[in-house]
């Protein structure tokens, strides 16, 4: 299994967004929100399967509009990244589901592709998911 890679200093830290703690960043929580403008990361990612899932409620929802045009202002404003998925991430995904599977955890293939995102960029997840706690190669952020 790939170890993610290791930052050298406290700059480069990157924070990767699963769907839970976006829409709640979305949502203005107030612990979420705090962490992003303490400047502790340099990069704050999300995960095309993250962005998919955001776009997917907001469609499904019914207020589309005002919702897109939000969350495109923020990705804008913040500079946050959607990073999409490569060969490595894919290596990566294959090396985490069959861990998993291995050790009797169930995850959706999104969390899996999360997980392989955050682990490829050597980020810090930040959730609101339990189901990340069944992967030890994922380093998380602690909400306090």
């Amino acid at each position: 299994m790939r170890s993610p890679k290791k930052n050298k200093s406290v700059t480069n830290m990157i924070l990767v967004f699963d769907t839970s703690a976006l829409s709640r960043f979305l949502s203005e929580d107030h612990t979420i929100l705090q962490l992003v403008a303490g400047k502790e990361f340099d990069r704050y990612v999300i995960p095309l399967a993250v962005d998919a899932e955001i776009r997917f409620g907001f469609t499904y929802g019914a207020r589309h509009t005002d919702n897109i045009t939000k969350y495109e202002r923020i990705l804008q404003r913040l500079s946050f990244e959607v990073t999409c998925p490569n060969q490595e991430t894919s290596l990566i995904y294959a090396e985490l589901a069959t861990w998993a599977r291995r050790h009797g955890i169930s995850l959706s293939h999104n969390d899996i592709w999360i997980a392989a995102t955050c682990s490829q960029l050597g980020g810090r997840l930040i959730t609101l998911d339990g189901d990340f706690k069944h992967l030890p190669q994922i380093l998380q952020v602690e909400l306090r």
